[in-house]
């Protein structure tokens, strides 16, 4: 079996009618077996006892009469036509045929019971007769005798197989249909949640076990919700609670005007430290699913944003105009300023910011002269708190990538790394449009 055909298997609606069709055909076969046993098979045999013994009394007719009142009696038979005899140096020449298997089935039992033991002498014909060289008194003939016909045998099993199967296979699709449809609404609606919208309508149908899934899934989906709201209440009081002491710290440090000036300086510094890795815990906790999708100029976005951070002299620009695209601007922002900060920090001059329109969508590109990242190593720098050889004992959460991964994804793209040459490149790639909010 290929592998298409397993992976065809894979799909319960597949597997399904697999099955049915499987049980179907075993239950026709041994079907079959039982009508060929117990009705074909004693309907043969019955038939070829009264064929034996017609033949029998014949022979014993003919040969007590001379030839010529035999001559008369075979015209007599062959008039009627029912039973037609003729010459054995005049067989039937219009031509054979395949014999059937009741034909074949009707000769085995005729031949037993002539006592010849299979070896009567038999010929079909394309007119559906069948013909034995038989000795009547005396003289071989052929002899076309009638035996079971297969149109009244096996041409309506066959049918009565071929209707029984086509009634199952549909009987089996509406049933599988009805299974199918209420799984694939719980997909769609499984795929579609992401958290913050809440679930979509699921309907409560089909199979009790389908009703069952359907129903689990919307219990979680509240839980989720609930927790969901949870957490932004947690946020927001965290945010709240340690954001107002470092205010206030910030503010009595700039009110030490006395203190010394390298101690002061150390204390501003760590100030900004905190509230900085304070800003990326919350930004990673808080997520970028629930910003709703806007139509951005994603070339303006990123010459504001470069302005915004204060760039001037360290990056430089290279984006195309116009790129308009239906994006989470917020989350494009963070996801461009982690990877330009990542690079100023780790990276070497120079730091060049990119965005053009390629096939199928935006990409906007962050290079530099750096060693840039092992690919053996990619996988774990992107998980939340890791860093890299560059990167330890420095100022940092481990969060910065983790975060422009999380932002790129909510924006329904994908974050890639290259290696060109002594250049290092991080790549967001954006399809034409966005997830919708």
């Amino acid at each position: 079996m290929s592998w298409r055909q397993m992976a065809m298997l894979e799909r319960l609606f597949s597997r399904n009618m697999a099955l049915l069709v499987g049980v179907i055909l075993a239950g026709q076969v041994c079907a079959g077996m039982l009508v060929h046993r117990m009705v074909i098979r004693p309907q043969a045999d019955r038939i070829a006892n009264v064929t034996a013994d017609t033949v029998g009394a014949l022979s014993m007719t003919m040969a007590g009469l001379p030839v010529t009142a035999q001559d008369a009696l075979i015209e007599r038979l062959n008039a009627q036509g029912r039973l037609l005899l003729r010459p054995l140096s005049s067989p039937p020449a219009d031509g054979q045929r395949f014999p059937s298997f009741l034909e074949i089935s009707f000769m085995q039992v005729l031949a037993k019971r002539l006592g010849r033991d299979g070896s009567l002498d038999w010929i079909t014909d394309s007119s559906d007769r069948l013909w034995v060289r038989l000795d009547l008194g005396g003289r071989d003939y052929w002899v076309s005798l009638t035996p079971p016909r297969q149109r009244s045998a096996m041409t309506s099993l066959l049918l009565a197989f071929f209707v029984a199967s086509v009634v199952a296979l549909a009987v089996g699709l509406v049933v599988q249909g009805w299974i199918d449809r209420p799984l694939r609404r719980l997909a769609y609606a499984v795929d579609r949640y992401d958290g913050h919208s809440g679930a979509e309508a699921v309907a409560i149908e089909g199979p009790r076990e389908v009703q069952a899934v359907a129903a689990a899934f919307l219990r979680m989906a509240d839980r989720l919700r609930q927790q969901e709201a949870d957490r932004a209440v947690m946020l927001a009081g965290v945010s709240h609670d340690l954001r107002t002491p470092l205010t206030r710290l910030r503010l009595s440090i700039e009110l030490m005007q006395d203190a010394d000036p390298e101690l002061l300086a150390t204390a501003v510094r760590q100030t900004e430290r905190m509230e900085a890795m304070l800003g990326q815990f919350l930004d990673f906790a808080r997520g970028f699913e629930a910003e709703a999708s806007a139509p951005v100029e994603v070339a303006g976005l990123v010459r504001n944003l470069a302005a915004d951070m204060g760039w001037d002299g360290q990056v430089s620009l290279d984006v195309q105009a116009p790129l308009a695209a239906t994006v989470r601007p917020k989350a494009l922002e963070r996801a461009v300023a982690n990877l330009v900060e990542n690079a100023l920090k780790h990276g070497s001059a120079p730091v060049r910011l990119g965005a053009r329109r390629r096939s199928g969508g935006i990409e906007i590109s962050v290079t530099d002269h750096g060693p840039g990242i092992d690919p053996g190593a990619l996988a774990s720098l992107l998980r939340p708190f890791s860093q890299g050889e560059a990167a330890r004992g420095k100022d940092g959460t481990g969060l910065g990538l983790a975060i422009a991964d999380q932002a790129v994804r909510a924006l329904g793209g994908a974050l890639r790394f290259d290696q060109i040459g002594p250049d290092f490149r991080a790549v967001i790639a954006l399809p034409d449009r966005g997830p919708q909010g």
